[in-house]
């Protein structure tokens, strides 16, 4: 930066040092009716050290509290940004969702899967059980003798005592499927 305490500057100088427009600087040189301290070479006007100051100190001072426009376009460019990163988090929210959709729809199905086999799978036990006692009635003493000799021979077997399986439970024999 030029010392502008030491030498008296030409509207282009001060353009430069303030970074505003030359025709904005001698707008202002008549709004304030500065007269030049001296006339130069090709009719450059050289302002006094104290008026250069004085304008230096005007428009650093009006960049502080006049950056309005800028503001509003860094405003306007920061919610542009916000705007795109909410539409990026919704599109994963919506995808999220639909996933969430696909994976409630699968468990509903699994679950009236696993209603529909308990159901076949307790029908037959009905039908079977209506059966067995009718068998029971009649052969009951030969169906409990097998029953123990079973139970016996798993004993023997594994060492230890099974629960009897279903097939046990509803026929009173041991199943050839174990």
């Amino acid at each position: 930066m030029t010392n502008t305490k030491t030498k008296p500057m030409t509207i282009t100088e001060l353009s430069r040092v303030t970074g505003v427009s030359g025709a904005s600087i001698t707008a202002l040189v008549k709004k304030w009716k500065l007269k030049p301290t001296k006339t130069g070479e090709y009719n450059r006007k050289y302002y006094s050290a104290k008026d250069c100051q004085r304008i230096i100190d005007y428009y650093s001072s009006k960049a502080k509290t006049g950056t309005k426009t800028a503001t509003k376009d860094e405003i306007i460019q920061t919610l542009r940004e916000q705007i795109e990163d909410q539409r990026h988090q919704i599109d994963q929210l919506n995808e999220q969702l639909k996933m969430a959709q696909i994976n409630l729809s699968q468990s509903q199905q699994l679950q009236l899967r696993q209603a529909e086999q308990i159901k076949r799978l307790e029908a037959p036990q009905k039908a079977t059980g209506a059966v067995v006692s009718a068998s029971n009635s009649q052969g009951a003493e030969e169906s409990d003798e097998d029953t123990r000799m079973s139970h016996k021979t798993n004993e023997d077997d594994q060492g230890e005592a099974e629960s009897p399986s279903l097939f046990q439970r509803l026929f009173g024999k041991k199943s050839n499927f174990n």
